[in-house]
């Protein structure tokens, strides 16, 4: 059954978001006063700038230090007295790189610098300049809020973190979900990923788990297309597809690709496709895959030559809903 985020980390989650939001419309009005002479006028708005990231800075932290013991209370039913205290303050002028903030602020003169010398007029390099600005802030902010999880947790001696999703989830958070990390590790997040880290000093933590599949389960058949890329890829889950197959045929940049093969035009991966994946020994199994045999992709993996058909092209040459479980499972989507 698919657990729910606990109510102290929504409420975190949303406190955090509201600080992070009323902090970058403050950053977006002061850059709104940034004229032609872009040193000039940066120079005119730094201390504001600083000012009201460094205060959000302090804020963030302060409340992600308040957050660990409260959803360890709501979690475990039982709080650690901390090994050693805190304050957001201690958080404030660094960003999650380790460079200065004022640093990282002034990065957004530079990007419109650039934009000019790119041939952009004033105005559109202010433009790209500010979104540049807010992005770096987001992201600046958000990586504070997080050290200072991990600062808490370390004084309360938390043994896992479990990746929880707070719905609605794109695809790659839902097979993500339910993951447990060590104090030391933290996951990967996309922009405007809002998926929560739930600490936990119980040893399963079973308690702040999560189903992916039960949340896709879950869904009406037009919220699983969407989370999964594409109508296809839906019906390919509906009829038995793996999800992770599905979603991590996106993964990289670029990994899903038109192409033809008899004059058909299809779309076809290559993740999956080495010695190691599922796919490989899949289609290895199909009689025209023999004959084209594999090759070295330039690394030391070896891939099938045979193009890997997306469940979009599936279905396009399938005869019937027999052949195109078929050709899932000859593809690789069914494991």
């Amino acid at each position: 059954m698919l657990q729910t985020v606990p109510e102290s980390a929504l409420s975190y989650s949303a406190g955090q978001r509201v600080e992070i939001g009323a902090a970058l419309s403050s950053v977006a009005r002061l850059w709104r006063r940034m004229g032609p002479d872009f040193d000039a006028s940066y120079s005119a708005i730094e201390p504001s700038l600083l000012a009201v990231l460094f205060t959000a800075q302090e804020r963030v932290a302060e409340g992600a230090l308040a957050y660990v013991p409260k959803v360890l209370a709501e979690v475990d039913g039982d709080v650690p007295d901390p090994l050693y205290s805190s304050a957001g303050s201690r958080f404030v002028g660094v960003a999650g790189d380790g460079l200065p903030v004022a640093s990282l602020a002034y990065g957004s003169v530079i990007q419109a610098k650039r934009s000019v010398a790119s041939g952009l007029d004033v105005a559109s390099a202010l433009a790209q300049g500010g979104r540049h600005l807010t992005l770096s802030a987001g992201t600046m902010l958000s990586d504070t809020g997080r050290s200072a999880e991990k600062v808490s947790g370390g004084a309360r001696r938390v043994k896992t973190w479990t990746r929880m999703l707070n719905p609605p989830s794109c695809g790659r958070c839902v097979i993500l979900a339910g993951k447990t990390f060590r104090q030391q590790e933290a996951f990967n997040r996309h922009p405007g990923c809002d998926c929560r880290n739930v600490p936990s000093n119980e040893d399963t933590g079973d308690d702040a788990t999560t189903d992916p599949k039960a949340y896709l389960d879950g869904l009406s058949a037009d919220e699983q297309d969407r989370v999964l890329g594409s109508k296809a890829n839906g019906q390919a889950f509906r009829d038995g597809a793996d999800m992770n197959q599905l979603i991590n045929a996106y993964r990289k940049a670029g990994a899903v690709r038109p192409g033809q093969v008899h004059g058909v035009g299809i779309k076809y991966t290559r993740e999956g496709t080495t010695r190691r994946g599922h796919a490989y020994w899949q289609m290895s199994q199909a009689q025209y895959v023999k004959e084209q045999g594999v090759f070295r992709d330039g690394s030391k993996y070896f891939r099938v030559k045979s193009p890997r058909l997306m469940p979009e092209s599936i279905y396009q040459i399938a005869k019937d809903q027999a052949d195109a479980k078929r050709l899932l499972k000859l593809y690789g989507w069914v494991v």
